[in-house]
């Protein structure tokens, strides 16, 4: 029943033989930033709109927007991974889906060998799921694959699928800088590395409209400031769960 519900969540993982992983790419160095011209695959889709002219006020972007500083000391060159998770967002927009991909990266500890990898897409249109961003459910995968809910560490003798190092990791690429939703559940899964490609500015751009900024500015913000009201209810039993989880044997997460 849960494979005919949620099909898209549970796609096999492509397993890999003696592939060594690079791991970071090498840094990107811009000596005179003025001169730099960003690496652009030169893809110029075909206008399929009603209004042809829309199109000609929806320019091809061929660069990433970055501002304030926040991807300072963070830049680095491409790989063969984070060009699958654009890839994969591609391919979701031809299939009526959201422009987002990923892909998790399973490492063996020992060998620093790719074990296998799980990719997807947004799923959001495709079973009406709001969380369902491709992040989400690609961990979602993989956890699922593995029987773990901790992708930094993934025990041998623990997991559902084979490797040969007493112990692996997993790292995400993504299409797109991840949502707040997305990089929680990153962190939740405690992958120790994440590479994203197109910036929540570029998202954020004219006929794209995908921004986060508002959830950002909201964070920022005393709960009483916010746009959706919210309330701390004062009930009896708000502690009842907490008191018995530290004083029962639990499994850790």
């Amino acid at each position: 029943m849960e494979k005919e519900l949620f099909p898209v969540y549970f796609n096999k993982p492509v397993e890999c033989t003696n592939e060594p992983y690079e791991g970071v790419p090498s840094e990107l160095t811009i000596d005179n930033p003025a001169d730099y011209i960003q690496p652009w695959s030169g893809f110029e889709p075909e206008c399929t709109l009603e209004d042809k002219n829309d199109c000609k006020r929806l320019p091809i972007q061929t660069s990433n927007i970055k501002i304030e500083d926040i991807y300072a000391d963070i830049e680095v060159k491409s790989n063969h991974w984070i060009e699958m998770a654009g890839d994969l967002a591609r391919e979701s927009v031809a299939e009526g889906g959201g422009p987002f991909g990923a892909v998790i990266v399973q490492i063996d500890d020992e060998t620093n060998e790719v074990i296998r990898y799980w990719k997807n897409h947004n799923q959001v249109t495709a079973i009406n799921d709001p969380t369902a961003h491709a992040e989400v459910v690609t961990i979602r995968n993989a956890c699922h694959s593995l029987g773990v809910f901790d992708l930094s560490c993934i025990k041998k003798e623990e997991s559902k699928l084979p490797q040969q190092g007493a112990t692996s990791h997993c790292e995400i690429y993504s299409s797109t800088e991840p949502c707040p939703m997305c990089y929680s559940a990153i962190s939740w899964a405690k992958m120790p590395r994440l590479f994203f490609a197109a910036t929540r500015f570029d998202a954020a751009q004219q006929g794209v409209s995908f921004s986060d900024e508002e959830i950002y500015s909201e964070l920022k913000k005393s709960y009483a400031n916010r746009k959706m009201k919210v309330f701390q209810c004062s009930t009896p039993n708000s502690l009842d769960a907490f008191n018995l989880w530290k004083r029962s044997n639990k499994i850790h997460y």
